[in-house]
């Protein structure tokens, strides 16, 4: 009765509509910008979601001024009044950022340039420690910051630390005589140092930004800066001093079968990294769950649609219904379908009716009527699961900020899944990955997508029944491990765009998670072998000059209570002219050399009490990074140089909770 009523009320409000609807094209989504402020106001406020905070101005003005202090409780190390500019004229061969693209620079806790290392421990100093007495229980309350190191790298046996940074974050860019710092947390900026005389960074300029820090690239004197918040923006918004308008907005749509994900705002912005100059925003509604991939032309930003399952019933049921329930039930439900009520209500009205019907069946009728209208809805909604989810990919011009959006079958795994070359966007997508799918429906689809983002090619039915583990393309060649009980090692050959096809394939032990070419013909894989009662990580050196018959020439396991990342791939450091890979595990750091087909350990490097974080090279000697000190190698002879300590926070007594960021302290009692 009450479901009758609430549907009578929605259709007097809501008049009728035609029931005559063309089948929608999948294929139909993408996003668009706002053709008006009232379309976009409308859009928002068909969305359940709070509005967003960006509601006034802001921005950062540029200082010249500003005082960098050493950290309170950490001494100022001793240093010269002032230092040469650096010449990387005269810089020996150093380390760069492991990156996905070569000349797109990313964001790293480490930044050298061959004469001055830059680097941000996984350090919290408390600061503005506050004692309450006025408790029954007295606490501390205190603030937190990190600092990022200067340190002077050469000449190696006497390097040292010869002055900080406070700041909060350790996302660093290096940009000739500029030091990016951005700053995540309570205090979300971005700030340029001129580092031209080491010793005194100073402040050049800082830009505020709104939300959480998403992602970034580096590439020339462009900074492209991607932060996100939960939510919709509300007209007016400045952003980093540019006042926005509806054209800036884009949003995700398509046909009502599928839905995107619709969660957070995105804000992509393109700033002049000498100044700090803002020079263009565009504003992108999508998922926290989105992926951004930057070539050296084009940042590309994903979306995942996924099936509405209730107009997925009802088209089901106001098709089929008529082979299991009686003719008068079928014209209410035909009825209900005709009236313009949202799809929440018609599936109310429908189920009830259905369980109306059902309630006046027989047992053995009832078990009838479910065996067969059941089996058949879900084999329907299966396929059409499979059909309907998409990935949207919308590509932003770098140059231009143009978008332009293409499409691509089930979901992107993850940023090493796209790649750009020749104009060309290669994607290898999951489909059939789905709970409410046969797992036999599960395999991979590589897409080659063209400048304006049609597909051109496609390769179907790659790895069936298993899982994308790790991806990597190298020229126009990819790599594909996937996850399964014998992993297949992969070879997709891209260099028709119109026709991928596979060039060769092997069975390997153990799952990898990444990839990294050290040559045209050899890689190295990282991951894991053996169950999650004796897991052992591994590192493999795979040939592949010939493409239809790769192999596997080396293998070595680590201990297997030794714990290797395999995640974070800044973490990984090769030097090409010395065949050395270097590894990061918990406290210890390990120094292969990879040559003649062969992998060999040549140093372990322990830290005490220090959890390793990366690792560089300046000329012939390695530094190794843990949030303890730093150890400085000659690779000539493997003997350690200098160890530089890194000073420890020291946080106020407490008793027996343990302190929290903006949280209090206890203090001991007595």
């Amino acid at each position: 009765m009450i479901l009758c009523l609430a549907v009578a009320g929605a259709v007097i409000a809501g008049g009728c509509l035609s029931a005559d609807e063309k089948s929608p094209d999948l294929n139909d989504v993408g996003m668009s910008s706002f053709t008006s402020e009232k379309e976009m106001l409308k859009y928002f406020e068909n969305r359940s979601v709070s509005g967003s905070r960006f509601l006034s101005s802001y921005g950062g003005s540029g200082s010249n001024d500003m005082a960098v202090d050493a950290p309170a409780g950490v001494p100022a190390p001793e240093a010269p009044a002032t230092m040469e500019a650096s010449d990387n004229s005269k810089a020996p061969d150093y380390s760069k950022t492991n990156v996905q693209i070569a000349g797109v620079d990313e964001a790293d806790i480490i930044k050298t340039d061959g004469k001055i290392i830059y680097y941000t421990p996984n350090l919290h100093y408390p600061t503005n420690i506050t004692e309450h007495t006025d408790s029954k229980y007295p606490y501390y309350t205190y603030d937190t910051y990190q600092i990022t190191l200067v340190i002077n790298a050469m000449p190696a046996a006497t390097a040292s630390i010869i002055s900080q940074i406070k700041e909060t974050g350790g996302n660093l860019y290096l940009a000739d005589d500029l030091l990016i710092v951005i700053k995540t947390g309570m205090d979300n900026q971005i700030v340029a140092y001129d580092i031209s005389d080491p010793v005194h960074p100073k402040v050049m300029w800082e830009q505020a930004y709104e939300g959480y820090y998403t992602d970034s690239r580096l590439i020339g004197d462009k900074l492209y800066f991607i932060s996100g918040d939960y939510g919709f923006g509300l007209l007016p918004i400045t952003y980093m001093g540019k006042e926005l308008v509806y054209t800036d907005f884009y949003y995700p749509g398509g046909p009502d079968i599928i839905r995107p994900a619709a969660d957070n705002t995105y804000y992509v912005t393109k700033m002049d990294v000498k100044t700090g100059s803002v020079e263009d925003t565009k504003v992108f509604i999508s998922s926290y769950r989105s992926i951004f991939f930057v070539s050296a032309d084009n940042l590309y930003l994903t979306n995942h649609y996924y099936p509405d399952t209730q107009l997925m019933f009802l088209n089901f049921v106001e098709s089929n219904g008529s082979d299991y329930l009686l003719a008068e039930t079928m014209q209410y439900i035909k009825k209900v379908m005709g009236y313009d009520l949202s799809s929440n209500i018609k599936y109310m009205a429908v189920s009830e009716a259905i369980n109306n019907y059902t309630s006046g069946l027989t047992g053995d009728e009832n078990t009838a009527f479910s065996d067969s209208f059941y089996e058949d809805y879900n084999a329907y909604s299966s396929a059409l699961i499979i059909e309907a989810e998409k990935t949207t990919i919308t590509k932003i011009n770098l140059e231009t900020f143009n978008v332009v959006s293409g499409v691509v079958p089930g979901r992107i795994n993850d940023k090493f899944s796209m790649d750009e070359k020749d104009g060309y966007l290669r994607v290898i997508s999951s489909v059939g990955d789905d709970y409410r799918t046969d797992e036999s429906t599960l395999r991979s689809m590589v897409s080659v997508l063209s400048s304006e983002m049609e597909t051109v090619g496609t390769l179907d039915n790659v790895a069936a029944g298993e899982y994308v583990q790790t991806t990597r393309y190298v020229g126009n060649t990819l790599y594909l491990m996937t996850y399964a009980e014998n992993d297949p090692f992969l070879l997709i050959d891209l260099s028709n765009p119109e026709s991928p096809s596979v060039l060769g394939e092997m069975r390997l032990q153990g799952t990898y998670n990444y990839i990294y070419p050290i040559s045209d013909t050899l890689l190295v894989g990282f991951g894991y072998t053996g169950d999650w009662r004796d897991m052992r990580t591994k590192l493999s050196l795979y040939d592949v000059s010939n493409p239809q018959n790769p192999i596997e020439l080396d293998v070595f396991y680590f201990n297997n209570d030794e714990y290797v990342s395999v995640y974070d791939y800044r973490g990984f450091t090769w030097n090409a002219a010395k065949n050395l890979m270097i590894v990061s595990g918990s406290n210890t750091a390990y120094v292969f050399e990879i040559k003649e087909n062969q992998i060999t350990l040549m140093k372990e490097d322990m830290h005490e009490g220090g959890y390793i974080t990366r690792s560089a090279y300046v000329g012939n000697y390695l530094y190794v990074f843990s949030d303890a000190e730093i150890h400085v190698y000659d690779m000539a002879n493997w003997q350690r140089v200098q160890v530089i300590s890194i000073e420890q926070p020291v946080y106020p007594e407490y008793g027996t909770i343990y302190p929290i960021h903006d949280e209090p302290v206890y203090a001991a009692q007595a």
